[in-house]
């Protein structure tokens, strides 16, 4: 067996498998990725050298990963507070409700968050749930305009790197759609779509290793401006190098920047994205950027 330190990622002669340390860890427990996935990235684990690989500050005293995130500070958006008198979870709610957020058809206990204090403070929290209901990740979306920057995510030391991390979605349905952020993976959720983000538009190693386990058809829905573009040739890049299958490629409706602005506007996503996806081919990218010039 082989290992590049640099990549963390191996190779065993011997039966030709490849992969990265979660994969190796699925392979000896006899589990499926997903769940070797939340044994390591999602629970505390007491194993000093997965930890250290996983760390990335090196003033980092602890050996172990975070197993769920401090909520120190955050109120649940959720029905119970609809009739709140507090300013700032009032204003959350107007958010969600503007953005068509709220899944209607079945209650969630706490489906948002509003931080009250901290770092955080004033923003919407969008958690990242594991299996079990736990937050192992979340991004805090700023709810005025004065609080820059738009977005922010948990530093290394409160828990997972962004890189590391994919929204959460069902390895066992027949198709993934991609974009950049949560509230568009929620939207795209919303429409019936198993879909996911990579908290921004330039997919990690590591994400793309996940995305390697999944045997549906992959759909990627960046956004169409130039971070979505470099994005999506960074990704044909990556799975190039992982040896992954060709994938498909749909971008919102013009008449909207992302993926919830069109739902906002009412627009049919669902048609929308079975009509306007086509395979990322040598072929398609040409076509795709003549009609861009012209």
């Amino acid at each position: 067996m082989s290992v590049n330190l640099t990549s963390g990622l191996w190779q065993c002669f011997k039966t030709g498998k490849t992969g990265n340390f979660i994969r190796l860890y699925s392979i000896l427990e006899g589990i499926s990725y997903k769940r070797a996935e939340s044994a390591l990235l999602f629970r505390e684990l007491e194993d000093n050298n997965y930890a250290a690989w996983e760390r990335t500050s090196e003033n980092t005293e602890s050996t172990e990963l975070e197993s769920t995130i401090d909520l120190k500070g955050f109120i649940p958006i959720n029905i119970n507070s609809y009739e709140s008198k507090n300013d700032q979870v009032v204003k959350a709610w107007n958010f969600l409700m503007s953005r068509g957020l709220f899944n209607t058809s079945e209650f969630e206990e706490a489906p948002y968050y509003l931080a009250t204090q901290g770092r955080y403070k004033d923003r919407l929290i969008i958690p990242f749930k594991d299996d079990m209901g736990e937050i192992f990740f979340f991004q805090a979306r700023a709810l005025s305009p004065d609080i820059q920057p738009k977005y922010l995510n948990p530093s290394v030391d409160e828990g997972v790197k962004a890189s590391n991390i994919l929204y959460p979605f069902d390895y066992d349905a027949d198709h993934l759609v991609i974009c950049e952020g949560p509230l568009d993976a929620i939207t795209l959720n919303l429409h019936g779509f198993n879909a996911t983000c990579t908290v921004g538009s330039s997919i990690s190693g590591v994400q793309m290793q996940m995305l390697k386990e999944f045997a549906g058809k992959i759909i990627l829905a960046y956004d169409n401006d130039e971070a979505g573009i470099r994005g999506l040739a960074k990704f044909e890049a990556q799975r190039r190098q992982y040896l992954m299958p060709e994938f498909s490629v749909v971008f919102p409706p013009q008449t909207a920047k992302d993926w919830n602005e069109a739902h906002i506007k009412e627009e049919n996503l669902s048609s929308w994205i079975h009509q306007n996806q086509y395979d990322y081919t040598y072929e398609n990218i040409t076509n795709q950027q003549l009609n861009q010039t012209f």
